[in-house]
């Protein structure tokens, strides 16, 4: 059974898996989904609805798709904002995840490598304290 809630009409909505006879082993998964913007602020904001509005409905794990916290309009824009792993904005997820208990997997995280020019496109797997249990760099474009 797929249940919709929309958040944010045209900008952003939720579907949560699972029913009220869900086996004791069953786990209540969302996926979310969103139009990114060039403002990393407004996109937490989103990003935050609708995780409290996911654990709300009892889900574990919330889905993000790629480019959730950003999306730039020019070429270089999220090499300029990324951030490392340990840097604010994911800081500022775990923490969402950690308060929520909720766990998250961000889709494709702007993460900054070692090369000032690129940017890495992480998948990052944050679990409901809040800690990165699990990253995958895509190497695939």
């Amino acid at each position: 059974k797929i249940h919709s809630f929309p958040l944010l009409r045209f900008r952003a909505s939720l579907s949560v898996t699972g029913d009220s006879t869900m086996s004791t082993n069953s786990v209540r998964v969302a996926a979310a989904q969103m139009t990114s913007i060039t403002d990393l602020a407004a996109n937490f904001t989103t990003c935050s609805r609708l995780v409290k509005e996911a654990a709300s409905a009892g889900a574990k794990l919330l889905c993000f798709p790629e480019a959730f916290s950003f999306v730039g309009t020019n070429d270089g824009d999220s090499v300029r904002i990324a951030q490392p792993l340990d840097g604010p904005i994911m800081d500022q997820y775990c923490s969402l995840a950690r308060d929520s208990s909720i766990w998250l997997s961000l889709g494709g995280f702007q993460e900054k490598g070692s090369d000032p020019q690129h940017l890495l496109n992480t998948h990052v797997i944050v679990d409901d304290t809040g800690k990165i249990q699990t990253t995958y760099r895509k190497i695939h474009f």
